[in-house]
């Protein structure tokens, strides 16, 4: 009966369509036939046509097209491809938008039945009395609906938020197991909170102990007079004041009406069902919308916990297509924390997401405006390629390659990220990356123009052999990570890990490796968190290479390029930094790098093997200061020993001081083959680093770097940067503001 159905359909599509391209456009009529002059009304119907189409028995041997018409697609759920929709083989299945960013993929339910009060609410704001209008959004409610983010049109709003304090207690050892005791209790001071009516709308968002990421967490319950709120998730850390920043607001509460105090901003009481807002106009905008939705699209094919059994969809094709209007993510309970929480393990929270796939494609396409991240591969995911798109102006994380915990699953490799514009990122979760690797390994990262940025850059990082009960004798010790917090550990593959004993027995299990990032322009990176970095490495695995990519104007990052706890055997080659430089652990390699700023920071933790050649490296410090250790456990020059710099050039404007620097470095035995002097740029200040053919950086082995091949490939970074006239020597460690 189904099959008799099914080809039905098929008779009443297939004369028009020619069998291969089918045509959409929304509309609230579900009478079109998919014909280029009958469109079906919505996507789903456009998916079900071809489902219908591949399970005709037919031998399908041509691309099949579904031209995806001008207009907003508003989605009621989450639009999944599953196995009876991949490809043939040797086939690719194409949602193309007929005109590149006109086909708009969103979940908005609309908001039109504003009435401005008679009376304020009592606890209104004394700047926003007589300006608030209220909607009645208890249907939305009914529905399971809790928006975290509102939109007037695709403009994102500013949820209402008290001003900030910083908590009155602080951890007693943050860097030890401390951190993770009593993730619940907030000590917060006079005034800043209240036993509110419909106290599990409010949360609060903290910076907690640690100035590396933020929480938003829903209030349970609030003591006023002991100053005692509880938390009805836990924090990743102690809800503590920020150790070793002076920041004068760690904490704030949002979604309250008292915190509803500026133009554009709202607040939801899910009790009364009632939606409050003060318009930047006169009157609320007749598009306004709440988020249904974080996960637009998923391609998903059978996942299997086991070491085999995974069923990946293939060949599906976005073209142009705009994904915008997602919501925040909410952390829940049930959550499994990737390293320091910076998101999710398997979690749909980002608009578009492969769950399963192999060889699929995304080109063209603009993920823009949204609470929720962009997208990310997860489990299973091989070769998909992310190209010539834009991410911008997301609550979360722009891209997350996110493959199974440490095990002997290694499934989730292969993907191309290229000639991307990725910026203003974690606009909502601040410590989110423009690029999260991890878990996932033979990635090429490339020509891709990452900027403006609160966190870092890139991450690539796995779980660190101290979850496993594995200390480093030189810096972790002492203290055991209860098994009970979220991140990372509920996700080691215990049964496929055994019992490990020393690290490399962990590290075998860190399959972010064989990384390529390389050609990339990174700047105004680290715009608000803590110790972060442009390019940072931690556990991820061996041999990622971070090669011939241009890092300049980072606000806060005390290093660019990062290599930090337990990341081995990787290289950093050809980079141009201006800031703060690169920072070393472990068995890492820095080869012909140009650093104009700070020098290399060498930190304890097993640098033995590790190698420092043939870099130039300029300071611009008034005390020059080519190398910098913050460990007292060993002296400089007994890490610079670890580390064996030679066939090094150093400079510094400041030649008297910098030269008797460099005689120091030379009196320890270090840098035996290195030099001082001007390394002999044909002309640096215009961006040309290529080296003259008598200078004193080639009699060293240095070879010139290729910056013409540097960012976007319709726009290389340098040519552009030329045009403007850009200052390339201009000194990278004085913050300009933004």
């Amino acid at each position: 009966m189904k099959r008799s159905i099914l080809f039905a359909f098929l008779c009443l599509v297939a004369p028009s369509l020619g069998a291969k391209e089918f045509h959409v456009a929304p509309s609230p009529s579900n009478e079109g036939n998919g014909a280029p002059d009958a469109p079906f009304g919505t996507l789903v119907q456009a998916r079900n046509a071809v489902r219908a189409y591949l399970q005709s028995g037919k031998d399908i041997d041509k691309d099949i097209e579904v031209i995806v018409h001008d207009g907003r697609y508003d989605l009621s759920k989450t639009l999944v491809f599953n196995l009876s929709d991949s490809a043939p083989p040797g086939v690719s299945i194409h949602y193309r938008a007929q005109n590149p960013g006109k086909a708009i993929i969103a979940a908005g339910k609309p908001i039109r039945a504003w009435k401005q009060p008679k009376d304020d609410p009592p606890e209104t704001a004394a700047s926003a009395r007589g300006k608030l209008w209220i909607a009645d959004v208890s249907k939305l409610m009914a529905q399971g609906l809790r928006f975290r983010s509102l939109y007037d049109g695709e403009e994102r709003l500013d949820r209402a938020r008290a001003k900030g304090f910083v908590p009155t207690s602080e951890c007693p050892s943050p860097s030890l197991a401390h951190r993770w005791e009593d993730l619940h209790t907030l000590n917060f001071p006079e005034g800043t909170l209240k036993n509110w009516e419909n106290l599990d709308d409010v949360e609060l968002v903290i910076r907690p102990t640690q100035q590396w990421l933020i929480n938003y967490l829903p209030l349970k319950s609030v003591d006023v007079e002991k100053r005692i709120a509880k938390t009805a998730v836990a924090g990743t850390y102690r809800l503590d004041r920020v150790v070793r920043k002076k920041w004068e607001e760690t904490a704030w509460i949002e979604n309250t009406l008292e915190g509803l105090d500026e133009p554009g901003e709202w607040a939801l009481n899910s009790r009364k069902g009632l939606l409050y807002y003060w318009p930047k106009q006169e009157r609320p905008n007749k598009n306004i919308t709440a988020p249904g939705l974080r996960e637009l699209i998923r391609i998903e094919g059978k996942n299997n916990e086991a070491l085999t059994g995974d069923v990946p969809v293939k060949g599906i094709h976005l073209d142009g297509l705009v994904f915008t209007g997602g919501d925040r993510d909410v952390w829940t309970k049930l959550d499994k924390g990737i390293q320091h929480d910076w998101d999710m393990y398997d979690k749909g929270n980002a608009m578009l997401r492969f769950r399963g796939a192999e060889n699929c494609r995304v080109t063209r396409c603009q993920f823009r405006n949204a609470g929720s991240s962009g997208l990310r591969i997860d489990l299973y995911g091989q070769g998909i390629h992310v190209e010539n798109c834009e991410f911008a102006h997301l609550g979360g994380v722009g891209i997350l390659l996110c493959g199974y915990g440490p095990g002997l699953k290694d499934v989730n490799r292969g993907h191309v990220i290229k000639n991307c514009e990725i910026h203003h990122i974690g606009e909502m979760w601040y410590h989110s990356p423009a690029i999260f690797i991890w878990q996932s390994g033979d990635n090429v990262i490339t020509n891709n123009y990452v900027h403006d940025l609160p966190y870092d850059a890139v991450v690539i990082s796995g779980v660190r052999p101290r979850y496993f009960e594995i200390y480093d004798p030189v810096k972790w010790k002492g203290y055991l990570i209860p098994k009970t917090i979220r991140e990372n550990m509920q996700v080691i593959r215990h049964d496929e890990v055994g019992k490990p004993t020393q690290a490399h027995e962990v590290l075998k299990f860190a399959h972010a490796r064989n990384n390529l990032i390389r050609d990339n322009e990174f700047h105004n990176v680290m715009e608000m968190l803590g110790d972060g970095n442009a390019i940072y490495l931690s556990c991820g695995g061996a041999n990622n290479q971070i090669q011939r990519n241009f890092i300049y104007r980072s606000t806060k990052a005390p290093n660019e390029i990062r290599f930090d706890d337990d990341q081995e055997y990787s290289q950093v080659s050809e980079n141009i930094i201006l800031g703060n430089g690169i920072k070393l652990k472990h068995t890492n390699y820095i080869e012909n790098n140009v650093i104009i700023g700070n020098g290399i920071s060498i930190r304890p933790e097993t640098a033995r093997g590790a190698t420092i050649k043939r870099n130039i490296v300029i300071s611009t410090l008034k005390a020059p200061n080519f190398y910098n250790t913050n460990k007292a456990t060993l002296t400089l020059h007994q890490l610079m020993g670890l580390a064996r710099p030679d066939y090094n050039i150093f400079y510094s404007s400041e030649e008297t001081k910098g030269l008797a620097y460099f005689k120091k470095i030379k009196s320890w035995g270090q840098d035996k083959n290195s030099v001082f002097g001007k390394p002999g740029f044909v002309d640096a200040k215009k961006g040309d680093f290529r080296l003259a053919p008598d200078s004193l950086a080639r009699s060293l082995g240095i070879e010139s770097i290729d910056v013409d091949r540097i960012g976007l490939e319709h726009e290389p970074t340098f040519q552009r940067l030329r045009k403007e006239g850009f200052d390339f020597l201009e000194n990278p460690l004085i913050k300009k503001p933004h």
